[in-house]
């Protein structure tokens, strides 16, 4: 079983540290542990309890009377409200929540209704960006295993995948691009959306997946021959090697690169005019 901090609840729930303390103390809405250096700590079922106050919460439910509901009737009325309207913390909260619970059924239900509902590209960008930081930060600080991250993630993967699938296909020409993540990267997400929106925006696409040695892809150019290389970079590098990796990339393959990912926010593009950010193609 997990333990999370009190700021960890507030990164996944969206709630202030200090308006849960006010809770817990005002309605008894949770009963922490305590550290010996009277830190507080959270389980599971706290956090669950507290995804469902929160979607409740947001529809406009005074705390005060959620906190006399029992546990089955919070559910009720959380599944009430997501049926009824798909709200963006509903939809995320229920998320999280079926990821703590490893519920595939629910997280796989959820997922598939709102892309249905609004299409993957709005789902993306407007739920599960929001979804994947969340349990991005989590991961970092280690209060999620790797079974519920990698739960999540091949639900996600094939989601993006089985949209992909339904895209016509693109005239056969020339490759606009050739998508990768570099040699030791293995987080497919990102890349698999950039594929998507570039095929829905008719771009023909080559999609070679992760972890792919620059020299592998050099000595497949003359059989690819690609206009731009797409390059997904989500693991955490130095600033050093990020710079070294991109430039390396121009000097061998003299083609341009749309860059995506988390190393992107974090240390910017190198000084080069042949090095773009993702969104200045895909339009985000």
């Amino acid at each position: 079983m997990a333990e999370y901090k009190i700021k960890d609840l507030e990164t996944l729930t969206g709630i202030k540290a200090h308006t849960i303390r006010i809770w817990e103390k005002r309605y008894e809405l949770l009963s922490p542990e305590r550290t010996e250096t009277k830190i507080r700590t959270y389980s599971d079922e706290d956090l669950v309890k507290l995804l469902n106050v929160s979607i409740l919460y947001d529809s406009g439910l005074k705390i005060s009377k959620i906190a006399e509901c029992s546990e089955n009737e919070i559910r009720q009325k959380v599944r009430s409200i997501y049926d009824a309207n798909h709200s963006f913390n509903a939809v995320v909260s229920l998320l999280v929540q079926s990821m703590i619970e490893v519920d595939c059924d629910t997280f796989e239900r959820v997922l598939t209704n709102v892309i249905q509902k609004e299409g993957l590209e709005v789902v993306y960008k407007n739920y599960l960006v929001s979804f994947l930081h969340r349990i991005g930060v989590l991961w970092v600080v280690g209060t999620i295993n790797p079974l519920q991250e990698h739960f999540v993630s091949n639900i996600i993967r094939q989601k993006i995948i089985v949209e992909t699938d339904k895209l016509p296909n693109v005239d056969k020409r020339r490759f606009d691009a050739v998508l990768f993540t570099p040699e030791g990267e293995t987080h497919e997400i990102s890349l698999l959306y950039y594929n998507y929106v570039l095929r829905k925006r008719n771009y023909r696409t080559l999609y070679l997946g992760v972890n792919l040695p620059i020299t592998d892809l050099k000595n497949s150019l003359p059989t690819t021959n690609p206009k731009n290389l797409v390059v997904s970079m989500i693991a955490s590098v130095s600033e050093e090697y990020y710079n070294a990796y991109l430039n390396q990339l121009i000097q061998e393959l003299n083609l341009p690169v749309f860059i995506g990912g988390g190393m992107v926010d974090q240390f910017g593009l190198p000084d080069s005019e042949m090095i773009f950010p993702i969104q200045d193609w895909i339009g985000e």
